[in-house]
């Protein structure tokens, strides 16, 4: 009896010691999601902004200048523009430097913008594309402004905007911006 007692104790043991002890198992992890790439967005239509830009537009009774240049960014999925405005009267006495991406989404069919300020300013806006030598950019803030933004091009080299914007308490402000390309 005494022998069956350590039989059975023993086989416990050997039982508890491979439930307790890791098995290497041959299973393999299951695969995770990997995105599929979009197609790169056709911007033959876009192509003629990229460069650098001077522009200039009435604010406030003074003339503001600006500057950007657009290249090709983020392999070939984006248009990414750097601006700087610099300080220009006693009301905006800093520069304001951003960043803006445009690309399409084939999904929606619709152009996209977005981008940020160093004031702490961003936007979302979208546009259906050129209707001949027109391209309106429609914006919705978060805070419940709104905008649009008419580009009209002249030529390769020569562009003007009808920019329009309300703020979230209903004041609308309009200004006309013409900007022309180095070449």
């Amino acid at each position: 009896m005494k022998h069956t007692a350590s039989i059975v104790l023993s086989a416990i043991a050997i039982i508890l010691a491979f439930a307790v002890v890791p098995t290497v198992s041959s299973a393999q992890p299951a695969p995770s999601y990997t995105p599929v790439p979009s197609a790169k967005p056709n911007f033959s239509s876009m192509s003629f902004l990229m460069g650098t830009w001077t522009c200039t537009q009435m604010l406030r009774g003074a003339k503001r200048p600006d500057t950007s240049t657009t290249t090709m960014g983020m392999d070939g999925m984006w248009m990414v523009t750097q601006d700087t405005a610099p300080a220009f009267d006693k009301y905006r006495n800093y520069a304001i430097t951003s960043t803006s991406y445009m690309g399409y989404d084939a999904s929606t069919k619709q152009w996209i913008q977005t981008g940020v300020d160093s004031s702490g300013g961003y936007f979302t806006s979208t546009s259906p594309g050129w209707q001949g030598n027109t391209i309106t950019w429609a914006t919705k803030g978060l805070d419940g402004s709104s905008g649009t933004d008419v580009i009209t091009k002249s030529s390769d080299t020569s562009t003007t905007d009808a920019s329009s914007g309300t703020d979230a308490q209903g004041k609308t402000t309009s200004t006309t911006i013409a900007c022309s390309k180095s070449v």
